[in-house]
């Protein structure tokens, strides 16, 4: 039953934290909820700012999913991803506050960002209560 409970309290937090992204996502004036089209694997988070047209994808990423190869292929593909006029979709990733550096270093390892930024990928931290975990 032990490993019900961290199911259910990773659930919790990967919960909390795409509510946080989808939050900032809006404060950013990304409000309408877009479906992607295709049957390409899709994001998380599909959103439209209704006042540039820009799309922004959204992905929340835990500790557990760092090392998982099926995590690394999710944040290589959305990275890359462009519109049809070949600019890049911005991509935000949420990530518990304390788990920020860890992703950092994921994604420069993976190439996606260098150490100095990375243009289009951007790090969302989200603050958690002490009580959740993380």
């Amino acid at each position: 039953m032990i490993g019900a409970t961290v199911a259910a309290g990773e659930s919790d937090l990967r919960a909390h934290v795409h509510r946080g992204l989808s939050a900032h996502l809006s404060a950013l004036g990304y409000t309408n909820p877009r479906s992607s089209g295709g049957t390409a694997e899709r994001p998380e988070i599909v959103r439209m700012n209704p006042v540039r047209g820009r799309i922004a994808y959204g992905e929340t990423v835990l500790r557990s999913d760092l090392g998982r190869p099926s995590c690394h292929k999710r944040l290589m593909s959305f990275s890359q991803r462009r519109t049809r006029r070949r600019s890049s979709i911005l991509f935000f990733i949420g990530v518990v506050e304390t788990q920020r550096g860890e992703l950092e270093g994921l994604l420069e390892k993976l190439g996606i960002r260098s150490a100095v930024g990375g243009g289009h990928v951007h790090v969302v931290p989200i603050a958690v209560p002490e009580d959740a975990g993380g």
